[in-house]
């Protein structure tokens, strides 16, 4: 997992000042470690030690998780996940894909219901806890009080909020969006309808995979959107520009 970033000797240096910061093998990780371990969140985001631990603690792992619908409309999945305790939306990439999250059991149930509902595809997610649901409300709260430890100010350029997928309005209302960001669904479509009505026509994605920039197709068609996942791959769209 990103092993070959370790080639570049800049990031081999941050990668041992993070892990001191964390405690953490983190060389390991980005290495050798299976993927069971990577997928435990205090490991997959060392770089958010702090929401990793308060995340993983929110919610006994193994109890809860994550998962992808396709090719149902967003008000159909609401409607079928109305009758089914512990299950939310978590996330809304496309108008044809929303990831669903919650408990084990309701997770089981739901994908019944979906299918029932016409739902192509209903897809595990890779993932130890139900994200962006109210089960991560104590999460939230261990946030919330960090951030109010922190003095605020407003962004210098616009900065999308995915609780409401419009820009953070003025400093003090940060820590609130971003507790709330925490336990609520993600609204990645209206981000990327409002970068586009500022005025972004192209799109970077950072890191290994290409699932936002493959969304991008259907929210954004006509704007460029490209994948880097790599230090090689960043020199190049560099000097491309």
């Amino acid at each position: 997992m990103g092993s070959d970033l370790l080639e570049d000797d800049e990031v081999s240096a941050l990668c041992d000042r993070c892990a001191a910061q964390a405690g953490i093998d983190l060389r390991r990780l980005l290495t050798t470690a299976g993927e069971d371990e990577l997928r435990l969140t205090q490991n997959a985001q060392p770089a958010l030690c702090f929401m990793g631990k308060a995340m993983a603690d929110a919610v006994p792992a193994g109890t809860s998780s994550m998962a992808a619908v396709l090719g149902l409309e967003a008000a159909r999945i609401e409607t079928a996940l109305a009758g089914i305790d512990e299950v939310w939306p978590a996330n809304y990439n496309t108008p044809t894909q929303t990831v669903i999250a919650g408990t084990t059991a309701g997770l089981e149930r739901s994908t019944q219901a979906l299918q029932a509902a016409g739902a192509k595809r209903v897809v595990p997610l890779n993932v130890s806890a139900a994200f962006h649901t109210p089960l991560m409300a104590p999460a939230a709260e261990l946030l919330r009080a960090a951030l109010d430890r922190i003095e605020w100010r407003a962004p210098r350029v616009a900065v999308i909020a995915n609780l409401t997928g419009r820009p953070h309005q003025g400093a003090d209302r940060i820590p609130h969006v971003m507790e709330m960001q925490l336990r609520s669904p993600v609204q990645w479509a209206s981000c990327v309808a409002s970068l586009v009505e500022m005025g972004c026509d192209a799109f970077v994605e950072v890191g290994p995979r290409r699932a936002l920039t493959g969304m991008m197709r259907e929210l954004a068609p006509g704007k460029s959107a490209v994948a880097v996942g790599s230090p090689e791959a960043a020199r190049e769209l560099a000097l491309a520009d």
